[in-house]
Order: structure tokens, then sequence, then C-alpha cells
């Protein structure tokens, strides 16, 4: 053997057992290191890096602590929190919907919310149409040539009623007080006639006071005639319509009010003239929570009194409360409901029934019917609106609202009722599509869409037998003046948009919200309660394996074949 190869042979025998003892060494940190259990902290900081899945922070063994970068969105607590306020306002929500909570903030009429305001400030909607009736055969009529007045209807005149709400005030018993001030505006634009034309017509303060005095004594009646005769006036008089409407006037008016101011208390007899005399009500309204939706606005007192104007408490069963002047109705209508509806020119509260179902302009509406046997008498001893002598069926007492001028209410026509259409004239021609009233209300927020109120006066004679043959040929006559319409045909556009969203839009989106915000906290929920006990599952995995670990280092057979597979041979 060469030297050079025993040289070799004696420098690889040399340097192989530094070699050995290195990786030795390693070989040994290595499988200390596993035995120590220093392979929990990689498990425990690969737990760090498992987004939303385990604790905030990670413990080690040598009291270091490593805080996870986390955003708080992924924080288990406040995403459990979150879950839990996700599930109360859901349930909430479905509990006390969003439209039943502004339902009931509608009822406190808070000034500045829109309800209040838009009843504070009506819109322009409400037309008024006047159709007066020309007597075509007044001479035949008064000649015997004819048996019956004949009368020709003549309209309509047109014009807008203005509603003013002023002096309110909020009362301590949840009730509001306001003066209501109704005004008619005429519309040119909107009239095919003149109200210049002329018009032949009864005379109703002839008549009116002739019918009025029927049972005096045979004095009065002859003094009467007496002051009829020397003024000239006439039982037909020739009239303007817009003198018929606002300025009907005669000697025997102005005459029989300086001599009793008691019986004649105006001078003019205008039948525009007289409803909007005074029509300045003072009107104090139900609101406020503690009635409920039921009694949402309905009438507690008219100028003061719970009963009928004009009557007295123990005169008359019928009470003005409960009723509605129809500019707003209570909230949440059935379609059992009886809706009161108060209107001093008819003078007397009026009952609306459910007809039909329908939808106007997307919104779903209820249309109420006035009762067709609203003027009819009432037969149990309580009939408020019955004279002596009795009304037929379909006329209705208005006296008392009238300082007791002899004035009945009906339908337009009388296209209701006993008599007949010819009963009493000729020329009419009733029709319940024209003549009947009705309302169609949406009847969650108790809104009136559209509104029609119809009503026909008349001027009621009695039997004028102790007079001359001329005043005797018109009694027991009941003889149509005018009648008139009240229409609120539209409402204001975002009033229409207001309620299309709170009755349309609003119920399926917050039903749809509330079904997500549901859905989303119960996931919230259920998931962090996963993960908690994912997490202790884990911890309680590690400290098993760290205690097996543990067992195994301190195992002395196992350290001493440990030592023997490290030990280095000389």
């Amino acid at each position: 053997m060469s030297a050079e190869s025993l040289s070799a042979r004696e420098s690889s025998t040399t340097d192989s057992p530094g070699s050995a003892v290195v990786d030795s060494r390693e070989s040994a940190d290595s499988l200390n290191n596993l035995l120590s259990g220093k392979t929990e902290d990689k498990r425990l900081k690969s737990c760090v890096d498992l987004k939303c899945s385990l604790p905030e922070n990670c413990s080690y063994e040598n009291g270091a602590t490593e805080r996870g970068s986390r955003s708080f969105c992924c924080n288990v607590v406040s995403q459990f929190v979150w879950g839990v306020l996700l599930l109360v306002i859901s349930i909430g929500g479905f509990l006390f919907t969003p439209q039943d909570l502004m339902l009931k903030e509608k009822l406190n009429m808070r000034p500045g919310f829109p309800p209040y305001e838009w009843w504070a400030d009506p819109p322009d909607e409400v037309k008024l149409r006047v159709y007066v009736f020309n007597v075509t055969n007044h001479e035949r009529f008064l000649a015997g040539l004819d048996e019956k007045i004949n009368v020709k209807e003549i309209g309509p005149i047109v014009y807008l009623e203005k509603l003013l709400h002023s002096n309110i005030h909020f009362n301590d018993n949840s009730t509001m007080t306001y003066l209501a001030k109704r005004y008619p505006i005429f519309l040119p634009h909107l009239n095919d006639f003149n109200l210049n034309d002329t018009l032949i017509v009864a005379n109703m303060a002839v008549l009116g006071m002739a019918s009025y005095l029927h049972d005096a004594n045979y004095i009065v009646r002859t003094g009467f005639r007496l002051l009829v005769d020397s003024h000239g006036s006439k039982l037909f008089m020739k009239k303007t319509i817009y003198e018929y409407l606002w300025e009907l006037t005669d000697p025997v008016l102005d005459t029989s009010k300086n001599i009793v101011p008691g019986i004649v208390p105006v001078n003019n007899m205008g039948v525009l003239a007289r409803i909007y005399d005074d029509f300045t009500d003072k009107v104090t309204v139900k609101i406020g929570s503690q009635w409920g939706h039921e009694n949402f606005f309905q009438i507690d007192r008219f100028r003061g009194q719970p009963q009928l104007p004009g009557y007295d408490a123990n005169e008359c069963p019928d009470r003005i409360f409960g009723s509605t002047e129809g500019v707003m109705y209570h909230q949440h209508l059935k379609k059992e409901d009886v809706i009161l509806y108060w209107r001093k020119t008819v003078c007397k509260v009026m009952p609306l029934y459910f007809t039909d179902e329908m939808v106007i302009d997307g919104v779903p509406v209820y249309r109420y019917n006035l009762s067709e046997n609203v003027y009819d008498r009432v037969l149990n001893g309580t009939d408020c609106y019955d004279t002596d002598p009795t009304l037929p069926k379909g006329l209705s007492d208005g006296s008392k609202c009238y300082y007791n001028f002899p004035m009945v209410i009906s339908y337009p026509h009388f296209y209701t009722g006993d008599p007949p259409k010819d009963t009493y004239v000729t020329g009419l021609h009733p029709d319940r599509y024209k003549h009947n009233s009705y309302i169609i209300v949406e009847p969650k927020t108790g809104i009136p869409f559209r509104s029609v109120a119809r009503m026909q006066s008349n001027l009621r004679i009695h039997d004028l037998s102790g007079f001359p043959y001329d005043y005797r040929k018109f009694s027991n006559l009941v003889i149509p003046l005018f009648w008139a319409e009240y229409n609120q045909e539209d409402l204001p556009a975002h009033i229409k948009t207001t309620i299309y969203f709170m009755t349309v839009i609003l119920p399926p989106v917050s039903y749809i919200l509330l079904s997500t915000l549901l859905l989303m906290g119960s996931y919230f929920i259920a998931k962090n309660i996963y993960i908690y006990y994912l997490r202790n599952e884990i911890i309680n995995s590690l400290l098993q394996f760290k205690s097996k670990n543990k067992s195994l280092t301190s195992n002395k057979i196992l350290t001493y074949e440990k030592e023997a597979f490290l030990k280095i041979s000389s």
C-alpha cells in the first residue's frame, strides 16, 4: 500500500467521526424538539392563521403571546354579538313591521310629519258641482192647465271648495281642536254656463213662509197675504243663476225680518249663500295611541257638543261623535266596518257600507257606498229626521240646520224612497250611477282616494188650504231647489306616491330585508357556536398530545435507548 493511499485512509478515518458527531447532534436536536413538544408551537402558530376560527391570542409554554392580525368583523365575540343583534332586529321587525310603526306614529298627528302637514293644508282637490232646476211651465201651472210643475235641470256650475284648518290646539285628553272653514271658488274654465242666464224658480221666501205659517190663525195668515200683495211678490220669480245661488232676495223678506226677526233671521235666500254663510265650525277629534286605530280622527265634539246641531240632547238619540268629516278616516278599515259621515249641508250623520275591493293607481282600496235607505223612516220611535205630518221614505228633515225653514233633504232626482219620480214634479230622471254617493279609501291608512257626496235640497210645502186658491195649488208638494255634488277627484302626486310606497312597496321589501337579517343572524350565531366547539376540540387534542410527549420523554428506557443510539464509537 502506498503512502498516499494510507494517508488518504487516515484522513478519511479522522474526518468521519466529526461528521458523524455533527449529524448525530442535528438528529438529536430534531428528535429532542419533537419529544420536548416544540412541534406544538408550530401547530399553535398554524392555528393563528385559521381566519376567524381560533381565539384571538395563542399562548406558549415560555409565556410569549402572539396576537393575530385579524379585522374586527372576524372576531368571534363580535360576530356572535352581531348575530344576536340581527336576530333581535329581524324578529322585532316581524312583530312590529315598519308599516305598523309608521301608522302608529300617524296616530299622534305631530306637526312637521307628513300626515299632519297634509291635513293642516289640505290639497285643492274637492270640486263642488251645483245643478239647479228651471221651471218650464209656471204660467200653465198657475192657470190650472198643467197639474204638476215641470222642471229642467241646469248645470253643472262648478266651484272649487276650499278647506282651511286654523286655530289648531292639542288637548290634554288626546284630542285635537281646530276651526274648519269651507268656501267655494268659482272656476270659469270648467263652466259652460253663463251665470247671467235667467231661471224661473219658485219663490222660496213667499212659499216657504206660507208653509211655515200653514197652521197659524186666520189673522196671521191674512196679514202675511196682505204683506205679499203690498210688495207685489209672485209665487214664481225670474232670477239669474248667480242671483239664485248667491243673492236671492224679495221685499217680503226685508219687511218680515224687521217685523219678526226670530221667524225670519235672514233676508237672503240664495241657496249657496245659506250653505256657506256659517260654514266655520269648531271641531274636536280623537288622536293618539290611547284611542287606537279604530277611533282615530273621529269627531268627539262639534261646536262643543256631542249631539247634532239644532237638536236637544234628549230629543234625538243620534250623536255626532264617532263620525268623520270625510277628510280622513280611521286606520285599519275592515269590510264589516260602517263609516259614519257627517256633512252639515245634509244635517244628519250618514252610514256608508263596504261594497267592493278595487285597485286605483296600483293601490288596493275599498269602496263604501252610502246606504240607499239613509233617508227612510225609522220605525222604532227614534227617528230624528221626520216631521208632523210624517215625511215619506226618501226624504229627511233638514230644517234644524236652516233656521227651522221647511227644507227636506233627499237623493238627487228622488232616485230612492217611496215617492215615484213624478209624484211632486215632472221632468226628473233618477239614475243610480249619477246620483248615488260613495267613498273609496285605502284601508290601512284611512286616506280617501275618491269621494262623491250628492244631496238634493227641496222646499217642503204643507197644506195651504187656509190660503187663497193660487197658494193651494202648492199644497203638500216637495219642490226640488237644487242638488250638489262634492267630489274629491284625486290626490296630489306626492301623497299618492307615499301611500303607494307604504302599502305596496314597503311590506314585501321589509319582509325580504327582515328575512335576510334573520338568516344572517342565525348564520353568525350557528357559525360561532360551531367554532367554539371546534376550538375546544383542537385545544383538548393538543393538550392530550403534549401530555403524551411528556410521558415519552420521562420514560427511562426510551432515554437509555436514545443515549445508546447517539453514542459515538471511539
